[in-house]
């Protein structure tokens, strides 16, 4: 017999993890499929503030976070193309000047400044479906095979061992899988985006220059292509080279030699003596950046990396994940209330994420063929957002009020009040244009 189910996520990591959360947390019967065990590695350490605010929003979770120890991050430091000038990209305005009167991290903490945090995804990922389950999802060991479609509808799934479920809505958060999208032909690649890249972590308590030490990341433009610094403990160090050629990175004591040779030649914050041998194998990873010429289907919804990534130059696929999470279970829960406007609450939702995945992608591309100053990324990002926003004086804010994932969580934020208020009024029993014709009359001098 086939079981039947309101939602099945396909995935349980941040995305699937989260929107599993948020809708178990409204009384939906959620199930969510995970092929492997947690905790297990997994890539994608550096997040941007947003994501730990529409985490705090929904599920109460920034003490929880921020209880995990994990390396605070303030912003990031670059060094890219012709220009060998050393600039910032900081979330919090202030920074920019009080940068230089600061002596350590105990100046940056006590200034209560903006921040995110480095996570590790182990410990991270845990604790999102740990929340997940705690509100209700249900939680199955198990490789989706595929999804069954019936009369172009998406109607459930079937795991590897051929067990079968149905479903109201099925989520793909299948990550770079992309299940549905490569099953139903969706997926495209970004063939002038290709990349391999290989990566490892490594031992030392070493950090940048000044006050931000080892609670920023490091991204340098070198001959091979571009390499990370990513700080994800008080000695424990992500570093990784990306490159377009795909034959130019070796695995083994090769390999391991050419990522430190080309972090030292970048001026990269790593000891003479620092050495990947016995803290962790290197890593890789090829071909990441693609997209899907559609989100959503009868049936179906994908977020996170199942509807496309990015290039990680601008660190943004774990926040695209959590931001996609939140926005199609608020889709679902305004479906759930009202029905008969599915389809274009459906489509609000697809068409928003696919415009701020592909300005992601513009400002990929561009950042790749940019050899002029940098303030080309900045005035790049001021015309991707509305010019008019408080957070948007100079080029330099737009920039950051775009990459660090603020400005979609500001649209999230006023879709879900607006939620918020329409089933408060229900609950009330109050017709929402009736009270407002209300409240203008009894604003009327009398």
């Amino acid at each position: 017999m086939v079981s039947r189910h309101r939602v099945l996520v396909i995935g349980g990591g941040p995305a699937g993890s989260t929107c599993a959360a948020l809708l178990a947390k409204e009384g939906h019967d959620v199930t969510l499929f995970e092929r492997v065990p947690f905790p297990r590695h997994h890539i994608g350490e550096s997040l941007q503030p947003a994501a730990f605010d529409l985490l705090e929003l929904h599920l109460g979770l920034k003490k929880k976070i921020a209880a995990l120890g994990f390396q605070r991050k303030y912003g990031a430091l670059y060094r890219w193309g012709t220009n060998n000038e050393l600039w910032s990209v900081l979330f919090d305005p202030r920074l920019e000047n009080d940068l230089p009167t600061l002596n350590n991290s105990e100046d940056l903490a006590a200034g209560a400044y903006d921040h995110a945090w480095h996570v590790r995804r182990d410990e991270f990922d845990q604790l999102l479906l740990e929340t997940a389950i705690s509100h209700g999802a249900k939680h199955v060991l198990a490789s989706v095979a595929g999804v069954d479609v019936r009369d172009g509808r998406v109607v459930g799934l079937t795991t590897e061992d051929g067990t079968s479920y149905e479903a109201d809505w099925v989520i793909d958060a299948s990550g770079q899988s992309a299940v549905v999208a490569r099953q139903l032909g969706h997926l495209r690649q970004h063939d002038d985006l290709k990349a391999v890249s290989t990566y490892g972590y490594f031992e030392g308590d070493v950090g940048l220059e000044g006050a931000l030490g080892r609670e920023a990341t490091y991204i340098c433009s070198v001959p091979e292509g571009w390499i990370w610094w990513i700080p994800v403990g008080p000695s424990r160090t992500s570093v990784g080279l990306v490159t377009l050629d795909r034959s130019a990175l070796p695995r083994g004591p090769e390999g391991r030699q050419m990522l430190l040779d080309a972090a030292r030649k970048a001026g990269l914050p790593v000891e003479e003596t620092l050495d990947v041998h016995g803290v962790s194998p290197l890593h890789g990873a090829r071909d990441w950046s693609y997209s899907v010429s559609t989100r959503r289907g009868p049936g179906w919804i994908a977020i996170g990396d199942a509807a496309g990534f990015v290039d990680p130059i601008l660190s943004g696929g774990t926040d695209f994940a959590i931001r996609d999470a939140c926005n199609a279970a608020l889709a679902l829960l305004r479906i759930a209330d009202d029905p008969v406007g599915a389809e274009a609450v459906l489509d609000e939702y697809a068409d928003r994420a696919q415009r701020e995945f592909q300005a992601y992608v513009k400002l990929a591309r561009y950042w790749y063929g940019n050899n002029r100053s940098v303030d080309g990324f900045f005035w790049r990002a001021r015309r991707e957002i509305q010019a008019h926003s408080e957070f948007v004086d100079t080029p330099l804010r737009a920039f950051v009020y775009l990459t660090s994932g603020q400005y979609s969580a500001d649209r999230h934020y006023k879709v879900f009040i607006d939620w918020q208020e329409k089933r408060i009024f229900e609950q009330l029993g109050v017709n929402k244009p009736a009270l407002q014709k209300a409240m203008k009359h009894l604003r009327k001098p009398r």
